[in-house]
């Protein structure tokens, strides 16, 4: 079977308590990619601080880091990359409970890396989400390079709502029967870049459930 997982990124506070919800009525645990610092990104729209994503680990939700701030790092010098990521993982240890980096999944902002900065995170995490310098969206498709390399890409849509675009991908992964789908997704309704509709956050989630091919599971696993 081929495992799914879903991404949200960025933490949008509303969009991450109803996306909370409804995995939580299925019996599954969500996926957030989260910043240390979102004040450079949609200003307007309220996002989570580490006491929410605390108390959603608590309930069984993951969270990963997605950055200190929002910054493209293959815009910046190499150093100041190092700084970020140095920065964040810091951050992160010191107020996510249990946060261990040798574990995670480091889900870099716009996608985009170099290799020095591929490399540098490889030497401190488990595996990184990635596309490459072009940041372009990829197929989502993960196989036994993608899994021995620790370089996932993933798959996404915008500025518009995702909602076809995902459920082409899952049927998509059905056909192609990939070891693992990985979809980035941001704010629910009318939150953030490439937003979902609620409902059909629902309807893929039940979707993936009934398929014969089809496993739903949190980034921890992978």
């Amino acid at each position: 079977m081929t495992k799914v997982s879903l991404v949200f990124d960025d933490g949008f506070a509303k969009s991450s308590l109803l996306t909370a919800k409804i995995f939580e009525a299925r019996g599954l645990g969500a996926s957030f990619a989260v910043l240390v610092d979102s004040s450079d990104i949609y200003p307007d729209m309220p996002k989570g601080d580490f006491n929410l994503w605390n108390e959603l680990q608590d309930r069984g939700h993951i969270i990963q880091p997605h950055g200190y701030d929002h910054s493209d790092l293959t815009k910046v010098p190499f150093d100041v990359a190092k700084s970020k990521i140095d920065a964040c993982l810091i951050y992160f240890s010191s107020h996510l409970k249990g946060f261990d980096q040798s574990k995670v999944i480091y889900h870099l902002t716009y996608n985009r890396s170099t290799s020095k900065v591929d490399d540098y995170l490889l030497s401190k995490v488990k595996a990184i989400r990635t596309t490459g310098p072009e940041g372009r969206a990829g197929s989502g498709m993960n196989n036994e390079t993608e899994l021995a390399h620790r370089v996932y890409n993933c798959s996404w849509h915008g500025p518009e709502h995702c909602d076809e675009h995902l459920m082409t991908t899952l049927r998509r992964a059905e056909a192609e029967r990939p070891k693992f789908l990985m979809y980035m997704l941001h704010g629910l309704d009318n939150e953030g870049w490439g937003p979902l509709r609620a409902s059909t956050l629902e309807n893929a989630l039940d979707y993936i459930i009934q398929s014969p091919l089809l496993d739903y599971v949190d980034t921890s696993v992978l």
